[in-house]
């Protein structure tokens, strides 16, 4: 071999060498790419996977404030609906009291049943009846009667305007009110009586 073969021979280990480095090294630059291509699809799937799991949750949480806003208007519409139908049977009750005192015959069966039950509670001696103005003197002295039957030693009628329907009778500090607004005094009892029959009073 001469001297322009070897120089030529040299040559090519050269570049044949050089070849086989850069190719190292483009394989090393690939492989160094994809393992960061793969670092960054992994990184971004996880954002992805954490912002699907954050807004589900968002929308879970926005569904239950939703749920818990509808429930709690379904609860106050409820409510209010059934103190509408409360006010509706307490204004009946009154009117129908009110009504029941003007017939003779049930205005008899109130007073009559109240004095019963008086003078069973009551002590005996010196009563004292409140009742509305023009109530018919034949009924107070039926009363009278009823109450000298069972007991009780006199009997004092006394008209009350501020008394729409009923009446009160009292002996000493003990008093048993069985006039419309005693009737109605206690708003909780006369509801809690209503409710039994709420389905009724639709206003």
């Amino acid at each position: 071999m001469n001297r322009e073969q070897a120089a030529a021979a040299l040559l090519q280990v050269i570049a044949d060498n050089r070849e086989a480095k850069c190719q190292a090294l483009r394989e090393h630059a690939a492989s160094e790419a994809r393992a960061i291509l793969k670092q960054a699809h992994a990184g971004a799937r996880e954002q992805v996977r954490a912002e699907l799991e954050e807004t589900r949750k968002r929308d879970r949480e926005q569904r239950a404030r939703t749920e818990a806003q509808q429930r709690r208007r379904e609860r106050l519409a409820r409510e209010q609906d059934l103190k509408a139908r409360l006010d509706e049977g307490a204004r009946q009750v009154k009117e129908l009291l009110a009504q029941s005192w003007q017939d003779p015959v049930e205005r008899w069966t109130w007073v009559e049943g109240a004095a019963l039950r008086a003078a069973a509670m009551l002590p005996a001696g010196r009563w004292e009846i409140a009742h509305p103005g023009g109530w018919p003197k034949p009924e107070r002295e039926r009363l009278r009667q009823l109450l000298l039957e069972r007991g009780v030693g006199t009997a004092d009628f006394v008209p009350d305007q501020a008394i729409a329907a009923g009446v009160r009778l009292s002996s000493g500090n003990a008093v048993f009110d069985v006039t419309l607004s005693g009737l109605l005094a206690d708003r909780t009892a006369v509801e809690a009586r209503l409710l039994f029959h709420v389905e009724d009073l639709r206003p």
